[in-house]
Order: structure tokens, then sequence, then C-alpha cells
């Protein structure tokens, strides 16, 4: 294939730049290498032209989820990898005192907006009881959250109300 004639003013050269067309399909990857799922769109500022932020679509995700461009870390021709753990995948993951015992499993993430953030997680106990743990008490997030070492888990009977 012939070399295309290039009219650049202070851009990159084409053979430093990506092709966005052959992203699509490629792996979004967290910061600790857990694959989020795939890239089904790229989405650009119609004004400035930049890239704004992409869609992803994977198994684990029953939504599709729109990541700002602010998360990448890098974008390589295999893969956009992010410089967060991304909070709406802990639904579902356990939750675990600093002492190793598990309390229950996340039921819904709370997030800052539209921001990665987390306020908390409502969390289901293992007899169904629900509550809610503020982000200032979590220690460790991510495959599981770690509960800091001061976090008092309230223990209720079944024979005790919720009120």
């Amino acid at each position: 294939m012939r070399r295309p004639h290039q009219i650049l003013r202070t851009e990159r050269p084409l053979d430093r730049t990506i092709n966005l067309r052959k992203l699509i399909g490629k792996r979004v990857l967290s910061k600790g290498g857990e694959i989020v799922g795939r890239i089904s769109e790229i989405r650009i500022n119609p004004v400035g032209f930049g890239l704004e932020g992409i869609l992803v679509r994977g198994n684990v995700l029953k939504k599709q989820i729109y990541i700002g461009r602010n998360y990448f870390s890098k974008i390589s021709k295999d893969a956009v990898i992010l410089n967060i753990e991304v909070s709406v995948l802990i639904k579902n993951k356990k939750v675990i005192t600093s002492k190793g015992e598990i309390i229950g499993r996340v039921k819904e993430v709370v997030r800052n907006g539209t921001r990665n953030d987390l306020k908390g997680v409502y969390v289901r106990s293992l007899f169904s009881r629900e509550f809610f743990i503020p982000a200032s008490k979590m220690e460790y997030v991510n495959k599981s959250i770690v509960l800091k070492p001061k976090y008092e888990t309230t223990k209720k009977y079944f024979w005790q109300s919720n009120s």
C-alpha cells in the first residue's frame, strides 16, 4: 500500500496515531488488570474533535458503561487500560471484615453522581438483612470489599426487628 500524502500543521504524523475503527471490539482493562468489557463505541466531542469516552459492553455487565477519557491510563491498538477499578462492577462482590469474616454481598452501589467515587454500598447479609456501609469505612475495594479494622458490624438476630 502506498503511503498517503500528509497535510499537517502541529498534529502527529499518521504512523504515530491509532485507527479508532480498529479499537471497536478491543478489551477494556481496569487498573488491576480485570477485564471490564469490550469497546462498542468511541465518542468524540463535536466541537473540539477530541476523544471524550468509550461505551463498553461485556459479559459481566448487564448494562453498557460509558467511561470518560479522564479515567484512561493508556490506549494502545490492543486495549484501553483504565486508571481506576470500575465501582459499578463491585455489585454482588463479598464484603469482608478486617478479621476475614464474610458479612454479606454488595446489593447496590451508591456513587457521587456520575463519577466513579463511591458514597457507599448497600449490603445484603447472609440472613437477608440489608444495611448501608459508607465508603469511609472501606479499606480495600477490588475483587471484594475489605472493611477498616474499626468498623463494627451490629449483630441482629432474626427475632429482633429492623427498626
